[in-house]
């Protein structure tokens, strides 16, 4: 049983989807149960990825053996005392109809209900795709999420991370011990590649503009400022800002004619080549699967040098790494000699390409297969 908060278009929804079919293949039916997104969020529709969309009285009435996905209304991101009592009454009833070996929670909301619900299951599982302990929300409460998430933690039997950095991370907050905490590499589900010309023509880029990409929520946490100010300073150049969120009316002011705000398009992976570079600007990310869909696309990519980035441009993969300190600047300056030398560029994508196959889903499945197979023995 897989639990996440909401199956919005990101990757923990992605992940999500590719491992239902993964573990399936590996002879696991999952029973995947996630909240509603909110007014305004792009939805990833599990059952059009081919997830069977199961009404929950029909879990409850065990009349569903196969698995497939129940989304929970009373499931939400925000804290919200009676909704989340249902919640826990709900995952409960579905888990006692389910009977699931394993229930493996994903992100903050749907971690901390799976943990407190579901105790007493043969395997109790969680994995961080990032964590909110730090950047996001006042330094009081983010104290009180970390004791939440360290009380939790004891009560797991296995914790996950997305990245190594992810990892060092919750073990510097104390979180759990390094030791505890596994790096599960993402699964990354990849789309056949639109030829370049052809994702220009319909996104409506002129066949030799330089133009450059941003991808994310429109949040402070992702620091699409600085990719807007980046662009600014250089020349011939424009970029497209893909996602939604309460900074776009901002980021709008700020980029004139230079930056088009493009919203969130589902098939945005099928489209990337037509850019000649993917912009990673944020405060910190967990794993972000859009560089590994970059590099399907044979795009290079430029990323801020924090936690998750320098693990994706820098281990995993190949990329440009740029320091923390230099800002936009830095940036943008990176983003010139990619201009400047498109031959090198496009060596540095082609490397990065052959990494791909590290992201498999039947990769990430195997691993989990075997984590849960451990404990169960």
């Amino acid at each position: 049983m897989r639990v996440l908060t909401r199956p919005n278009l990101g990757g923990p929804t992605k992940q999500a989807v590719a491992l239902w079919h993964a573990m399936r293949e590996l002879g696991c039916e999952t029973l995947l149960v996630t909240g509603t997104v909110q007014a305004g969020e792009q939805h990833l529709d599990p059952e059009a990825a081919g997830v069977p969309r199961l009404e929950p009285a029909a879990v409850l009435a065990g009349t569903a053996m196969h698995g497939g996905w129940v989304a929970v209304e009373e499931l939400g991101r925000r804290v919200a005392p009676l909704q989340d009592v249902r919640a826990l009454r709900i995952l409960r009833a579905l888990a006692r109809a389910w009977r699931p070996q394993v229930v493996h929670s994903h992100t903050s909301k749907a971690g901390v209900l799976c943990r407190v619900a579901l105790r007493g299951t043969p395997v109790l599982a969680h994995t961080f795709h990032g964590h909110v302990l730090r950047d996001y929300f006042h330094p009081v409460a983010a104290m009180g999420f970390r004791v939440v998430e360290r009380v939790l933690a004891r009560r797991t039997d296995l914790l996950f991370a997305v990245s190594p950095s992810c990892a060092d991370e919750l073990a510097e907050l104390r979180i759990a011990p390094r030791a505890r905490l596994r790096v599960a590499r993402p699964a990354v589900p990849l789309e056949a590649v639109l030829p370049r010309a052809v994702a220009r023509q319909e996104l409506g880029i002129e066949p030799g503009a330089f133009c450059v990409a941003a991808v994310g929520r429109l949040v402070p946490v992702k620091r699409m400022d600085w990719f807007v100010t980046a662009l600014a300073g250089m020349s011939g150049a424009h970029g497209d800002v893909w996602g939604s969120g309460p900074e776009a009316p901002r980021l709008a002011r700020m980029g004139g004619t230079r930056i088009r705000l493009r919203g969130s398009r589902a098939d945005l992976q099928q489209h990337l080549s037509a850019y000649d570079a993917l912009v990673i600007p944020s405060v910190r990310e967990g794993c972000p699967l859009v560089a590994v869909e970059a590099f399907a696309a044979g795009v290079p990519v430029v990323g801020v040098d924090v936690p998750g980035v320098r693990d994706v441009l820098g281990g995993w993969g190949e990329g440009v790494l740029v320091p923390e300190g230099t800002g936009p600047r830095g940036l943008r300056e990176a983003l010139v000699a990619l201009q400047d030398d498109p031959a090198a560029a496009r060596a540095m994508a082609v490397r990065a390409m052959a990494r791909v196959g590290d992201f498999a889903p039947v990769q990430l499945a195997q691993l989990l297969h075997e984590a849960y197979a451990s404990v169960l023995r």
